[in-house]
């Protein structure tokens, strides 16, 4: 099943990311749902 994500989601995890760059990225794509 293929995931749209919007601009704003994108946005939104991208800030997500950059707060949380001190847990592995594998953590955070698991929080995010996407892969891994």
């Amino acid at each position: 099943m293929a995931k749209r994500f919007s601009t704003e989601f994108k946005q939104q995890a991208i800030e997500y990311v950059l707060a949380n760059s001190h847990e592995p990225l594998a953590a955070i794509a698991r929080k995010l749902g996407v892969g891994y």
